[in-house]
């Protein structure tokens, strides 16, 4: 079964940025779709599908280790987020055909350990009030019992005030939720100082967080290492690490409890795999980041449901409006939990026709609470 042809998707639905998809074809007939990640750069990751696609097309689509490996390798220097997600976006659509061809969904042809996956939501507010007004109605109407917030003053000074502020937030919710319910903080890599970073974590260290997910930037390692020094918080990772690498550090340097790749960078299926497979090693537990469309959050449903380290999927509802729309189908979450269903593949598909009525936009973050926006043909999106 040769690979025929790649075509890229983008388009904006309800979210500030867009949604970028790859299909890929085959000469049986059978096609597979897989999702690129908004690493904010969306053209230029559309060019990269066609730049690597003479690496890809004639190939076997079952070959799918080795045509990740054409990609990465045959562009001989290391792979940046743009070309991470278009091997991870191939490699996902490969899996959509191979579960196609075996008549099976995606998670039995992997093998099954769980028969639901738990979800966490979110709810951002800008004080723990707000973040209840938020989280309530989908507690009521989906069943969440643990959930992800933000603290818009972290990374920022004075730190006295983000310190007090995230110490506010979390109490707040505690107060009000009580015990059972798990409350993490996406701390979003805003903080450079490891020692900034400690001082916030210690803060809410009496809440008894889900986890701390990026606490401090990236790129040092050490400080990873000196965050997590005697802490008494969770330390989670976030989408910006990605690589086997990376995660294969981390867990040597005891750095990180919580892995949180996103199989969209992370080299899909086949490289999700490898990390989750180190992480369980290491006696760590898998929680993938999962914030785009209805198609990621299938596909992590596929991954956590034969995935046995995995310990909360990150959901907020996408079940209706335009996410729903652009799809043949949607998985619905019930009483906190979600479950694929039993088509082969993914179990759904993208809605082409309805696709080509939703123009792409290139925004940026000048207005970090709302950024400003254009369609490709000039004119201003109104946000």
């Amino acid at each position: 079964m040769k690979i025929t042809k790649l075509t890229t998707y983008s388009v904006h639905a309800n979210q500030f940025r867009n949604f970028n998809y790859v299909r890929v074809d085959t000469d049986e007939g059978i096609h597979g779709v897989g999702e690129l990640f908004c690493v904010g750069a969306d053209k230029c990751v559309l060019d990269m599908v066609e730049y690597v696609s003479e690496w890809v097309i004639g190939q076997n689509a079952l070959d799918r280790e080795r045509i990740q490996k054409r990609i990465l390798n045959y562009s001989r220097f290391p792979g940046g987020s743009v070309l991470c997600t278009v091997a991870s976006a191939i490699d996902l659509a490969l899996w959509d055909i191979a579960g196609k061809a075996a008549g099976l969904p995606v998670y039995q042809l992997l093998g099954a350990v769980r028969d639901k996956v738990p979800v966490y939501c979110h709810s951002y507010g800008k004080d723990a009030e707000e973040s209840l007004e938020a989280l309530y109605p989908k507690m009521e109407k989906y069943g969440y019992f643990a959930t992800k917030i933000l603290v818009p003053e972290l990374g920022y000074h004075p730190n006295g005030r983000a310190e007090k502020a995230i110490a506010d937030m979390f109490e707040g919710m505690r107060n009000k939720l009580g015990d059972d319910f798990e409350i993490g903080i996406d701390m979003a890599t805003k903080i450079y100082e490891p020692i900034q970073a400690k001082r916030c974590i210690q803060a809410i260290e009496p809440y008894r967080p889900l986890f701390a997910e990026e606490a401090i930037r990236p790129e040092n390692v050490e400080n990873w290492m000196e965050v997590a020094a005697d802490k008494k918080v969770p330390i989670a990772t976030g989408e910006q690490i990605f690589t086997l690498w990376d995660y294969d550090r981390l867990l040597r340097c005891h750095a990180v409890d919580i892995l949180q790749p996103d199989i969209l960078l992370a080299g899909g299926i086949t490289g999700m795999s490898k990390i989750a497979a180190m992480a369980e090693a290491s006696f760590r537990t898998v929680s993938p980041h999962n914030p785009l469309s209805s198609l990621a959050n299938c596909i992590n449903v596929h991954f956590c449901m034969s995935t046995y380290n995995v310990s909360y999927l990150e959901n907020d509802p996408r079940e209706e409006g335009l996410d729903k729309d652009m799809f043949t189908s949607v998985l619905h979450v019930k009483d906190g939990f979600i479950t694929p269903n039993d088509e082969p593949g993914w179990g759904m598909d993208l809605n082409y026709e309805f696709m080509e009525t939703m123009e792409p936009i290139v925004w940026s973050r000048v207005n970090l609470s709302k950024p400003t926006a254009y369609t490709l043909s000039g004119a201003p999106h109104i946000m």
